[in-house]
């Protein structure tokens, strides 16, 4: 059973890469890497602190 402890992200050591520099293996994996964070940087999220995702059919 857990404790009931809420871990927050940090959202600065978290911030999303832009421009052409990989961080990942190859362009497929920044791909995925970039998405996910987006979904986590308040700059471009709807409720990042919340966590919600909404996929392509409004369903996460």
């Amino acid at each position: 059973m857990t404790t009931g402890t809420i871990t927050r992200y940090d959202a600065v050591k978290y911030k999303t890469p832009t421009g052409p520099q990989l961080t990942c293996k190859g362009w497929i994996q920044e791909a995925a890497l970039r998405m996910l964070l987006n979904n986590l940087n308040p700059d471009v999220a709807e409720r990042p602190d919340d966590l919600i995702v909404y996929g392509g059919r409004g369903k996460a």
